[in-house]
């Protein structure tokens, strides 16, 4: 995490930290739905479907 302050030789005016977002809104913002190969195993299905469940009760996907 960064910081971004003012000062003036020792002193320090002001410090400012980025905005924290939530795990929720993150995910949303960043992650896509994900489809499958039936080259894929049954592990990385596994994931797949875990992985767009999370996106479907968090985000909403698919409820249009």
């Amino acid at each position: 995490m960064t910081f971004t302050c003012a000062a003036a030789g020792f002193f320090v005016f002001a410090c400012t930290s980025p905005e924290i977002q939530a795990d929720a809104a993150r995910f949303c913002q960043t992650a896509r739905p994900i489809t499958y190969s039936t080259r894929d195993t049954p592990e990385t299905r596994r994931q797949v479907r875990a992985h767009n469940a999370r996106g479907v009760a968090v985000c909403g996907w698919g409820r249009r």
